[in-house]
């Protein structure tokens, strides 16, 4: 899917008789979105927007193995097998070698000039900057794709957005309106931003002493007068990478474990990662959380075992949770120091976290897959168990007209106001997050208009994963039935068994609370006694979701 953004200059850092001023380009193409105020508590906003950058840049994938010695083994091989005449024509390469370094001595040259267009940005700097990113995009695409962050200015707070380049990391940073002294008019809504390396170097510049105000879409951005030429970035987004961005939505609506620890316990959790280089496995951290007593973890492999000096967990029931990916958590590190606690989230072992840190009100939230090579889009299947109600077209279109005008509603407030059970306005909000025009926030357990793209863009038909395709046939072709209808118990849960006929017949087991939303999914299947949820649920409990579905639109059951 190729998307283009476009920035009439790219965001800068200024100072003036005022402070550090953080002027962010906002896209062209998006509707207008203008913010302009003084940060309260501005060195914590820098050190959460850094953060940030760390998430957006972020790769962890292992790199690619080195073949070049066996390559030059085979390279001499072959020289031997050649004809005379051809190994004549190979002693031309120290003239090649002697045109490359000319030619490297001419890039040097170049960069010393470019320098110098940098420094006295010139609109021929710009120009040269747009050429060299169409350039790099045709010719080294990997090198130069990074998603501009998303933004989205709402009444109660400010709220960036980012996905990792290897699609396994959510970062999110929150400025509520209580750290922000507004100077004039506020436009709400949602737009990319020009997040550079330059303007993250700014961020570090930011000082308690030094007033820095943040600008968003502001003066130059929209008239262009002064600007100098247009900055265009066209983005062939993989489909993968568009599915774990909206994944993360539905991820963080499910129910999970809470958990508060200290800074301390962390900070220490980080620094043992970062002092030792495991060789073997498992490379986990394996939580213990008993309710009254203080949570430990065990880092394996060198099973070294920590715990929790303050804080105890609060949960009903005891759990040993691993965490997978663990080097992600460098994220966080430049947070620990000026924080007191870090709350976390955990949806089950090998599930996805959520770790939030809260600095004077500004709030960093990093959201984790199951580990670093199981990114958002193969664990899909979240949204699948988000809601178990089909919303209309009509309802739909209805939650859509009333977030957009409110910004912010939950379930319950849209059932109010729209008439529809609060289970059917679960669904249509659950279907706006996994359409990019929604966003889940758990801080305030409610849903925020965010248009993630242009309107143009519908992804609610992106190619579904090979096990919902396999739950639609069981549906379609009727092989599925109840073993116990759904009944609701006196906390309003709903509990329910279902049989799939398959090669070898499944039971499923499903309880969802009162939204709607899977709480506990269990079924006899070879897949989900092996991997549980860690990969995304099994093809027969997506197929009892869409059977439940299909059961309470045509019965008007639970």
């Amino acid at each position: 899917m190729e998307i283009t953004q476009s920035y009439r200059r790219s965001s800068q850092a200024s100072i003036t008789g005022d402070g550090l001023v953080f002027d962010v380009a906002t896209e062209c193409h998006r509707p207008p979105v203008h913010l302009s105020a003084e940060l309260r508590h501005s060195t914590d906003y820098a050190r959460c927007m850094l953060a940030l950058f760390d998430v957006v840049t972020g790769d962890l994938r292992p790199p690619p193995r080195d073949h070049s010695d066996y390559q030059a083994w085979v390279r001499e091989r072959y020289l031997e097998a050649l004809p005379a005449v051809m190994q004549s024509r190979q002693m031309n390469l120290d003239e090649t070698m002697r045109q490359r370094a000319v030619t490297a001595d001419r890039v040097k040259q170049l960069r010393r000039k470019v320098a110098e267009l940098r420094a006295n940005q010139s609109k021929e700097f710009w120009a040269a900057q747009a050429a060299y990113f169409k350039w790099l995009y045709k010719h080294d695409r990997d090198a130069w794709w990074v998603l501009d962050p998303v933004i989205s200015v709402h009444p109660d707070s400010v709220i960036f957005e980012v996905f990792s380049q290897d699609e396994s990391s959510y970062g999110r940073v929150s400025v509520p309106m209580e750290n922000l002294a507004i100077h004039d008019d506020v436009r709400f809504g949602t737009t990319n931003i020009d997040f550079s390396v330059e303007l993250a170097d700014e961020l570090r510049r930011v000082r308690s002493y030094r007033a820095a105000s943040l600008r968003v879409g502001a003066g130059g951005v929209e008239i262009g007068t002064s600007s100098g030429s247009q900055l265009e970035k066209k983005i062939d987004l993989p489909p993968s990478w568009v599915r774990g961005f909206l994944q993360v939505q539905s991820a963080l609506a499910f129910t999970s474990h809470h958990v508060r620890l200290s800074s301390e316990f962390v900070a220490e959790i980080v620094a043992l990662l970062r002092s030792r280089r495991e060789h073997t496995g498992p490379r986990s951290l394996r939580f213990t959380l008993t309710p009254g007593t203080r949570p430990s973890v065990v880092v394996e492999p060198f099973d070294i075992k920590l715990v929790e000096p303050f804080f105890e967990f609060a949960g009903g029931e005891a759990h040993e949770i691993r965490v997978w990916g663990r080097r992600r958590l460098f994220a966080l590190e430049t947070l620990l120091h000026h924080c007191e606690a870090v709350d976390v989230a955990f949806l089950g072992a090998g599930l996805p976290s959520c770790w939030s840190i809260a600095l004077q009100g500004h709030r960093f939230d990093l959201v984790l897959s199951g580990w670093t090579r199981n990114d958002w889009a193969k664990a899909a299947g979240f949204s699948s168990l988000a809601s178990t109600r089909h919303a209309a077209s009509g309802d739909i279109d209805q939650a859509r007209l009333v977030l957009e005008r409110e910004l912010r509603v939950t379930a319950e407030t849209l059932a109010q106001h729209s008439g529809m059970s609060r289970e059917i306005a679960q669904a249509a909000l659950q279907h706006l997050c996994a359409v990019g025009q929604a966003m889940y926030d758990p801080h305030v357990a409610a849903y925020r208009w965010r248009l993630l793209f242009d309107k143009r863009f519908d992804l609610a038909d992106d190619v579904s994963s090979r096990h919902q395709e396999q739950a639609r046939r069981i549906v379609a072709e009727n092989r599925i039935s109840w073993i116990e209808p759904p009944r609701t118990d006196d906390s309003g849960n709903v509990h329910c068994r279902a049989s799939v006929t398959a090669r070898v017949n499944q039971d499923v087991a499903l309880v969802l609370d009162a939204d709607g939303r899977v709480a506990k999914a269990t079924c006899t299947s070879s897949w989900h006694r092996r991997e549980g949820l860690r990969k995304g649920p099994s093809p027969y409990i997506i197929a009892a979701c869409l059977y439940l579905a299909t059961w309470s639109a045509s019965t008007d059951g639970p």
